[in-house]
């Protein structure tokens, strides 16, 4: 059954939303520089698709070079013109188009579809549990945390979900957690390349998406997108964004967070609190998504190793871009009791504090105060550019510890840890990039060194799961060293084209040591002891 929260609450009429959308951008911008403003837009677009073939994007592109002969010689009155020509045209690419009908029919149909790919069953099998009302994926995409405060607060105001992300599966993951709790459909931003299939693209447009597209980088496409942000969260819409900005290429827990649309919320509750909302308060829910294996991850760390790739945004020949791949990949979790789990963590206000459930944020001493304070020293809302981006840093920070927290880490995470610290402790004189080229012979370590390397792991993170730092698979919080070691070396052969980690007559092959540095790299930010000496006997 749907919940009538949020983007579902009413129908939306997409012609209002647009029209009120492109005044707003216009009227906060309509007192800048507009001729620097849009003369940039212009230039930065006409460089970024000079090569184009697309008779589309040639289109928009001979616009803007007719605004662009329009300014030297334009009023006021007519660079407002051109200023809300584009606008309009932004407003139109980003705005989604949630449709209530087709998001509770996809939320019946899709998850027996998924429920198919994760089981190792027939077909027949599975329509006969269907029918039997036996079918479910809460065996395979857990959700655990602060489910209940998430479920309350979204009554009690507007919730922004920011969670990780490693893998383009996440959307439909974090989606069937949300619909599975019984929370209420979000808005959430989507790359522009992920709308490129005519199917995808048409389910993700009416079921809350909206287009995000990372290679405009011009500041007037920014506002746009910044407006939108927050004027869904003024009407009230839930909102999903990834504030790592995109898929994790190190593996690592994103703790460098873009700040661009966290900053929306603190402007969203400003202007609530101006025009005396019903209910004006926002509230930031973590969450942390976590796999045993990533559908992408030898693409993505090839491409973090690769200076160039540093600076590719978007990568559109990956792993996802196949579906012989997905579908691989997700048959072969199919025989883990729980592959994939969701992590809501502890709700937070838009200036870093605790919330609890009843949506009072707490102060260093766990007593609820009003946020309002904060902007409104005097009773009066003022706007303060400068002490709102230290706002948004606080939260920012706090996401981060969140993040930290709320990671579940795997089996697979640990031995890949374990065995990159055996080769650096082998190597100490050498950086990450030539461990990384040694030979195969310089990467074969006894099992028994291995094992007491994940001792001294294991020991260091239950420590920390003590303290609420981190969370733990059941495997590496209870497990022997061999146990956990067994495990990882049998899910590390399950999908990827080549075997990170490879147990073999009394030793452990770093085999795809790339790779296995993927999955390492989510210890990364912890506390941890230095790796132990050498071996006395040396690699096997």
């Amino acid at each position: 059954m749907l919940r009538r929260e949020g983007i579902a609450r009413e129908n939306i009429d997409d012609a209002a939303v647009l029209a009120e959308l492109t005044e707003r951008v216009v009227t906060r911008l309509s007192a800048s520089e507009l001729d620097i403003l849009i003369n940039d837009c212009c230039f930065k677009e006409e460089k970024r698709l000079r090569k184009s073939k697309d008779p589309e994007e040639q289109a928009y592109l001979g616009r803007l070079r007719e605004a662009r002969r329009r300014l030297a010689w334009a009023s006021k009155e007519e660079l407002v013109g051109i200023l809300r020509g584009i606008v309009a045209e932004y407003s139109a690419e980003i705005h989604g188009h949630f449709d209530p009908g087709i998001y509770a029919n996809a939320t019946r149909i899709l998850p027996k579809g998924l429920a198919l790919l994760l089981r190792n069953q027939k077909p027949w099998q599975v329509l006969r549990r269907s029918f039997k009302g036996e079918l479910t994926l809460a065996d395979r995409i857990r959700h655990t945390g602060h489910v209940g405060s998430f479920d309350r607060l979204v009554e009690r105001g507007t919730c922004v979900l920011v969670p990780t992300h490693l893998s383009n599966l996440d959307s439909p993951v974090i989606g069937f957690a949300l619909h599975d709790a019984g929370l209420p459909p979000m808005i959430y931003g989507a790359g522009k390349n992920l709308f490129n299939n005519w199917l995808l693209s048409y389910f993700m447009d009416h079921l809350g998406a909206y287009k995000v597209d990372r290679d405009k980088k011009n500041q007037l496409y920014k506002e746009v997108l910044k407006e939108y942000s927050t004027f869904a969260l003024e009407k009230r819409w839930h909102s999903l964004f990834f504030p790592g900005g995109t898929r994790s290429r190190s593996g690592m827990v994103e703790t460098d967070l873009k700040k661009g649309l966290m900053g929306t919320a603190l402007a969203a509750y400003q202007q609530n609190l101006r025009r005396g909302a019903d209910q004006p308060r926002l509230y930031f829910i973590p969450a942390t998504i976590n796999y045993h294996l990533v559908l992408e991850a030898e693409t993505l760390v090839d491409d973090w190793l690769q200076e160039a790739g540093r600076s590719r945004y978007i990568i559109t020949d990956d792993e996802f871009s196949r579906p012989d791949k997905v579908l691989t990949f997700v048959r072969s979790m199919m025989s883990l009791s729980n592959p994939i789990e969701v992590v809501f963590g502890q709700p937070i206000d838009p200036f870093g504090n605790p919330v609890d459930e009843d949506g009072n944020s707490l102060d260093p001493q766990g007593r609820p105060f009003d946020p309002a304070g904060y902007v409104s020293p005097d009773g009066e809302v003022v706007s303060d550019d400068q002490r709102d981006r230290e706002y948004t840093g606080r939260l920012a920070r706090a996401i981060g510890d969140s993040f930290l927290a709320n990671t579940l880490l795997f089996d697979t995470h640990v031995l890949a840890a374990a065995v990159h610290r055996r080769l650096e402790a082998h190597h100490p004189r050498l950086d990450l990039y030539r461990r990384l080229l040694l030979g195969l012979d310089s990467r074969r370590f006894p099992t028994q060194e291995v094992d007491a390397e994940i001792r001294v792991l294991q020991e260091a993170l239950r420590k920390l799961e003590a303290a609420g730092r981190v969370r733990l698979g059941e495997v590496v919080r209870s497990g022997t060293p061999q146990e956990l070691r067994i495990s990882a070396v049998k899910h590390f052969s399950r999908y990827h084209g080549s075997r990170a980690i490879w147990g073999r007559e009394g030793a452990l092959i770093l085999e795809d040591p790339k790779l296995a540095l993927y999955y390492a790299n989510r210890l990364v930010g912890y506390p941890l002891p230095e790796p132990l000496p050498p071996h006395p006997g040396g690699r096997s």
